[in-house]
Formats: C-alpha cells, structure tokens, sequence
C-alpha cells in the first residue's frame, strides 16, 4: 500500500505490478473506449457541479479530450479552477445484476486548449463522436483536455483498483 497519495500505484516501468493491476488497466480502458459519456464534476464558489460529456481517451490513457460551449457555467468553471474529476460507468450496457456494472472516476487537471491548436484534438474527438463535427468545429465551443493523475476503478461495488497512467 503507498504512502503518500501522489505516488503511483503501478508505475510503467515497474516489473513488480501484479496482474491486478494489468486487469485493471485493461478494465479502465474497455470502459472509456466502449461508453460514450461521462460526468464530470468542477467547482465553484464551495459548490460542486456536474455536467454530462462525450469524451475520448488517448490510447495510453494518459489524456481525455471532451468540448465545450463556452458561454457555460461549466467552462467558467474550468476558468477558475482546472482540477476535475470525471465518472464513467457501463449501468445501461449491463443486464439487471447490480455485479456486473463497472464505474471508474477518474482525477485530473483540465487544461483548455487555444483555439490554434485544437485542431489536432477536435480532429481526435470527432474519431468516437463524428455525429458532433458541427458542434466540435463550431467557434463558440471550447476543447479541454484533461491530464489524468489517477484511476479509481470499482467494480461488483466494493471492488476498488486505484491506478495512474504517469
């Protein structure tokens, strides 16, 4: 067990990491690529406020990409505080048994993206959601990609993996 909340739990180039924790990450990744949505959560004047998204994760699960209109509370939000958390879950994909939904939330720092170089990302986006391309390419809509610190994958509801892709 760590003993400080910022050291990784598996680090990349750690050889020691137990199948758990390969799973884990097999498990983390399944769920971003197969769900569409996730709620992420920012803050503001001592309130936390949630908001539905379509997002993408970058392969090695370092990074997650989602837009934004700009003139919402949501990116005010991210304005004054970039640290984020996001949750995503399989409930509508699973059948009726409580054990089988899978959630993980995940930490990070949001970082909004100038528009000269949000091509590259809306052009990632638009991969998993190409039904969005008028709202993606649209000049009032904001990218933000958030650096991931850490995982916290749960699963049959008291399963808890932590794990950092750093």
């Amino acid at each position: 067990m760590r003993k400080k909340f910022d050291e990784p739990l598996c680090p990349p180039a750690d050889s020691t990491c137990t199948p758990d924790f390969i799973d884990a990450k097999k498990d983390i990744s399944n769920l971003l690529n197969t769900e569409s949505f996730a709620v992420l959560a920012t803050q503001g004047e001592g309130q936390p406020y949630t908001s539905l998204m379509s997002f993408k994760v970058t392969e090695d699960l370092k990074k997650i990409v989602f837009s934004t209109p700009q003139e919402t509370r949501k990116f005010e939000l991210l304005k004054k505080s970039d640290k984020v958390a996001l949750l995503v879950d399989n409930r509508s994909q699973t059948p009726p048994s409580l054990n089988r939904i899978s959630a993980v939330t995940i930490t990070g720092k949001a970082n909004i993206i100038p528009p000269e170089k949000a091509q590259k990302w809306a052009d990632f986006l638009m991969e998993k959601h190409p039904y969005q391309k008028s709202f993606i390419f649209a000049p009032s809509t904001a990218l933000v990609v958030v650096d991931v610190y850490r995982y916290f994958l749960v699963k049959r509801f008291q399963e808890v993996v932590e794990w950092s892709p750093r």
